[in-house]
């Protein structure tokens, strides 16, 4: 089959911006490419030479696909456009079903989530939440050799109550990198991310409330394991919260939409717009 082509290879941006925004850019067989579906392709090019480049490709790429689509439709077999023709419509429908449901669920559904319903679903779920990796509450400085307050920082690390981090946080520009949130329990890669030099250290320095100095040629580190939590324990709830979130509102969902099914279903039977025969 012969296919005519209508486009330029060297299409110009004069051209485009001269053109009204409904007219003709290029043309394969019956299907025209028309100014206004290619407004938005400019965006991130910078000069003329990467517009007209941009304009170009996208043309010659869009020709090539109408091709392939017209040739596939004239030479694969009607079955496998058939099977392809409802997939197309099955991920059409589920996309659309989706979407609705979707919409219906943050309009309607509840979506506050307590800290009884964490709890409860914590209780429920505890033995799927044991760690597979060490944890750790850590707080460090990261300073200059040549500090003159390192024994005073040391001090206050270690201590660490109110005033003290009151006091290391209010001269934290001094600090070449800190950490003074002990809070939040982290694994290893992120201790490690934060602290490479770590890796270096003996692992059975990494207990519960070790005091770690780890020196190298741009400073020292100060380190204080706060809490160690073992592989093989139970995750505390505020290291898995966020998941917790989840699963509470995605078994909100499931008990929305099921019922929901079985509402419309019900009220369509009523209406006598579904029949069973």
């Amino acid at each position: 089959m012969r296919y005519t082509i209508l486009f330029f290879l060297f299409f110009s941006c004069d051209n485009y911006f001269n053109n009204q925004s409904d007219s003709d850019v290029a043309r394969v067989e019956d299907e025209y490419l028309k100014q206004n579906e290619i407004e938005n392709i400019f965006e991130n090019s910078t000069n003329f030479a990467d517009s007209t480049m941009v304009l170009n490709n996208y043309i010659n790429n869009w020709a090539a696909n109408k091709l392939l689509i017209q040739r596939a439709l004239v030479n694969l077999p009607e079955e496998n456009q058939n099977r392809i023709q409802d997939l197309v419509d099955d991920y059409k429908r589920d996309i659309l079903i989706n979407s609705y449901l979707d919409a219906l669920v943050n309009e309607n559904m509840n979506l506050e989530v307590t800290s009884a319903d964490l709890d409860s679903l914590y209780d429920k779920y505890k033995e799927t939440f044991k760690l597979t990796e060490d944890l750790f509450k850590i707080r460090f400085i990261y300073i200059s050799n040549l500090n003159p307050d390192i024994s005073l920082f040391k001090k206050k690390l270690r201590r660490f109550n109110i005033n003290d981090a009151r006091y290391l946080d209010s001269l934290s520009f001094q600090f070449n990198r800190f950490s003074l949130n002990d809070s939040i329990w982290k694994n290893k890669n992120e201790i490690f991310y934060q602290l490479p030099n770590l890796k270096k250290v003996n692992k059975y320095l990494l207990k519960k409330s070790n005091f770690v100095e780890i020196k190298d040629s741009l400073g020292l580190y100060l380190i204080i394991i706060k809490d160690v939590l073992k592989a093989n324990q139970y995750a505390p709830l505020e290291y898995v919260s966020e998941t917790l979130k989840r699963m509470v509102l995605n078994e909100r969902k499931l008990v929305f939409i099921d019922q929901l099914r079985k509402d419309i279903t019900k009220d369509a039977i009523k209406n006598k717009s579904f029949e069973i025969y």
